[in-house]
């Protein structure tokens, strides 16, 4: 069978002269340059106009070192864009995120700190939408999202903040919401033992937030001995 082969790592830059600097096509705004026909980036226009970069330039070490830290926070920043592009998440989870593909703090901070600054990320913005989605939209109870907040690395005053806030809605939509949940799963265990039918629909409904004597009288209800 055949394999493919691994493929040679790229060149590391080395101090020398600066023989290209091009706008990146498909990303503008990002910028692409050869020191000693490797390529180098990506890098911003800003980054560029600060580090005094321009074709024919003589790069010696200590300025290639600030390049490359250069391209790699400008690589950091638009890696935290594209994922927020796909889905929103809060601060600590896009931190997370982020470590797991080998960017240090000192390249995260500053770019979290600018998608703040630029209102892209906002945990209370994050923390709103995933609760109401997640209470009114799917009808899982408040335990259960503040539990999921938390492990997004939400912080807890944000998260009882939230939770305060829809917590007079709640107060009807969320045992109609476990109800009708309830009555759908159901449905699906009612060929059981009723004992173990109860005991089941209990259990989901618990995980789902659900407050134990609430799901305990929907169990008792909808799955009758």
């Amino acid at each position: 069978m055949f394999k493919r082969q691994p493929k040679d790592p790229p060149p590391l830059p080395v101090p020398g002269t600066l023989n290209s600097l091009r706008e990146q096509p498909r990303h503008p705004g990002r910028y692409m340059i050869e020191i000693g026909n490797v390529p180098v980036g990506p890098l911003s226009a800003e980054s560029i106009g600060a580090l005094g970069l321009a074709k024919g330039r003589e790069v010696d070490e200590a300025l290639l070192l600030r390049v490359v830290a250069a391209a790699r926070a400008v690589a950091c920043y638009d890696k935290a864009v594209a994922a927020l592009a796909r889905r929103a998440r809060p601060r600590a989870d896009l931190e997370r995120w982020l470590r797991q593909r080998e960017f240090g703090g000192e390249e995260i901070a500053p770019a979290l700190d600018k998608l703040t600054e630029l209102g892209l990320l906002d945990d209370l913005a994050f923390a709103r939408s995933y609760a109401a989605s997640r209470t009114v939209g799917r009808g899982f109870g408040r335990r259960r999202v503040a539990a999921e907040l938390a492990r997004k690395g939400v912080p807890r005053p944000i998260v009882d903040q939230v939770l305060g806030d829809l917590a007079e809605e709640l107060e009807t939509s969320e045992p109609e919401a476990m109800e009708a949940a309830a009555e759908k799963r159901a449905r699906s265990l009612r060929a059981l033992e009723p004992e173990v039918a109860q005991r089941r629909l209990f259990g989901w409904l618990v995980r789902r937030g659900c407050d134990a004597r609430l799901a305990s009288d929907l169990a008792r209800r909808l799955l009758p001995r």
